[in-house]
């Protein structure tokens, strides 16, 4: 079912300009551009201390943006939305993180950056540009904003989950730069890449399933 009061418009735009600012992220990035390299040391200076509270905290969180979470996450979204029958967002879900966490995983290879020097909290391997964290939490929880914004009806529980989703995604991203696995620029670039492909999936979605649904409801009304 489609919420026809109020769909998202066609995000095809917004996806483009996020494609042209991330790859402008990544250039930077790749080419340790001294803007960058006081990006990640304000940041870095704002967010991380040595409070044990603290530490422990990002230490937990983290772990809720481990590949191996995001993916069990969703299947489980993915499994719940084919149980309701709603083939055409199961396969959203699924197109968007496939691709998102595919892409993440040839750029890193593509910079090569290596991870932050300092002593890690936790263990983390691999390259550091994007952070896959950031990514997956940003493509996930950015799904499941879009669904809920088209298929919860109750404007207090749309707003409420929207709240908590983009949540997630940032407090995932703040406890990979505390934790001293990423530097400040990788999770910015996550984040911005997560987002690209949930727009641009979104768009997909939209010419190809909900836009003609709209119009086949219109015409039998």
């Amino acid at each position: 079912m489609i919420n026809t009061k109020r769909p998202p418009k066609d995000t095809l735009i917004p996806g483009i300009c996020f494609v042209v600012i991330y790859a402008v992220w990544a250039a930077l990035v790749s080419s340790g551009s001294q803007f960058i390299h006081n990006f990640d040391n304000a940041v870095i200076n704002i967010v991380c201390n040595n409070n044990p509270a603290n530490v422990a905290f990002a230490k937990d969180f983290t772990n809720l943006g481990n590949t191996s979470v995001i993916t069990i996450e969703t299947i489980i979204v993915f499994i719940v939305l084919l149980i309701f029958k709603q083939y055409a967002y199961a396969w959203f879900t699924a197109g968007v993180m496939i691709c998102a966490n595919g892409y993440n995983w040839i750029i890193k290879h593509a910079v090569m950056r290596q991870r932050p020097t300092v002593k890690h909290l936790v263990y983390a391997d691999g390259y550091s540009f994007p952070s896959g964290h950031s990514v997956g939490s940003a493509a996930l929880f950015g799904v499941l904003i879009i669904l809920t914004i088209l298929l919860v009806r109750s404007k207090f529980w749309k707003t409420l989950l929207i709240i908590i989703w983009a949540l997630f995604p940032l407090m995932i991203g703040y406890t990979r730069i505390f934790v001293h696995v990423h530097y400040p620029s990788d999770v910015f670039g996550g984040w911005i890449e997560g987002i690209t492909f949930v727009l641009l999936g979104y768009s997909f979605l939209y010419h190809f399933y909900i836009e003609p649904k709209m119009i086949d409801m219109k015409r039998k009304q």
